[in-house]
């Protein structure tokens, strides 16, 4: 199943400036994997080193917000459009 997944612009220099990239995977995190897999550059920033996707990363998907702890159990279907994005913080 192929999915695309919109990169922020702060990612599109490890991906040679590409701005969606088609990845495979029934889940959000399964998509993840095989992006970093193709483009081991993005790993470092999408996963820490517990291989866990980290936490300061959100998805859209579906018009809802996705939290990295629930990537794993979000399901996507075939030509879904995921848009990875940083959380924001502040005070």
């Amino acid at each position: 199943m192929t999915v695309r997944i919109q990169l922020p612009p702060v990612l599109r220099a490890v991906s040679g400036g590409v701005r969606v990239l088609d990845a495979d995977g029934s889940s959000i995190a399964a998509a993840l994997t095989d992006l970093a897999h193709r483009y081991p550059a993005l790993k470092l920033h999408l996963f820490d080193e517990a291989g866990a996707i980290r936490h300061n990363i959100v998805f859209l998907h579906d018009g809802q917000m996705i939290r990295a702890r629930e990537a794993n159990a979000r399901r996507l279907k075939d030509g879904d459009e995921v848009v990875l994005t940083n959380a924001l913080a502040g005070g």
